[in-house]
């Protein structure tokens, strides 16, 4: 893959249609789902929970009011703030906010900078230094209360550890065909923007999450010979399609000159599958 001068290149391995997609390393990081014991029906974790991830009972911390997550970072589980060469030494709420409601329940999301100790001294979070601007998005959580109480409880947290390129999103709750959807967006810095979103379907009070990899291996298997997704691919939720820009062989990371991939999606048992797929030849 060629690079146009001033350009990042993302390693990551491209979608192709010989079958042997590679997976897209979702999780450079250990991710934490939390679920606290006050919201214990809120969220169904997944089965394929990390090996000494900690559990709803060792992670209950109380609640936290929601004058103080305006301003204050919590104590995160997965990364500690402080005491540890190996991790951030600085904290601070980038942004906070309302994000939506269902029925009684409110939802709240924060943005978090963390800033790692091998950064130099004088890069601190909210100044205008390039690892300041560039970690301003850099950890996430998700929060929940009764609509008449001012205190909240933590339903997700997402830090990755100080070497992280993830970089984190306002949280969206939207209606689909197939139901009420929870998004996280993630993406991966660089010019790949890929995306390692996470999408939760409500499901009788709780969230369930939804896999959003396995249509990608199968829309790599229906390109057409010689064509490659070299980019993140971002569904739009509202209408529950998605588009993709097409590589050949020689073609420069900005320009794919492969035409597009059109694609219609759907959810199906928790699952984004792909309902129909249009390639559009270049012009």
């Amino acid at each position: 893959m060629q690079c146009v001068p001033g350009c990042h290149i993302t390693t990551r391995a491209p979608l192709r249609n010989n079958g042997r997609v590679q997976s897209r390393g979702r999780r450079s990081f250990t991710k934490v789902v939390v679920a606290f014991a006050l919201l214990a029906t809120q969220v169904a974790t997944p089965q394929n929970r990390p090996a000494g991830q900690a559990t709803a009972k060792s992670l209950l911390r109380g609640s936290f009011s929601l004058t103080s997550l305006s301003d204050r970072c919590p104590e995160f589980v997965q990364s500690k703030v402080g005491g540890n060469p190996d991790g951030f030494r600085e904290c601070k709420v980038s942004e906070f906010g309302k994000f939506g409601s269902i029925g009684q329940q409110t939802y709240y999301y924060a943005l978090y900078c963390l800033m790692p100790n091998y950064e130099p001294t004088q890069a601190k979070c909210g100044g205008d230094s390039y690892p300041a601007l560039s970690r301003r998005q850099n950890g996430m959580a998700v929060f929940v209360g009764n609509t008449a109480n001012a205190r909240v409880a933590l339903l997700f947290e997402r830090i990755g550890d100080q070497w992280s390129t993830l970089i984190y999103d306002q949280p969206q709750i939207l209606k689909v065909a197939a139901g009420t959807l929870l998004y996280l967006p993630i993406r991966v810095d660089g010019t790949g923007h890929f995306n390692v979103s996470d999408y939760f379907i409500r499901d009788n009070g709780t969230w369930k999450p939804v896999e959003a990899e396995g249509w990608l291996k199968d829309l790599a298997k229906r390109l057409p010979a010689g064509l490659e997704i070299w980019k993140g691919v971002w569904p739009q939720l509202g209408s529950m399609t998605a588009e993709a820009g097409l590589y050949r062989p020689g073609d420069t990371n900005c320009c794919p000159t492969g035409g597009y991939a059109q694609i219609s999606l759907a959810i199906r048992s928790g699952h984004f599958v792909i309902k129909s797929l249009v390639v559009e030849k270049p012009e």
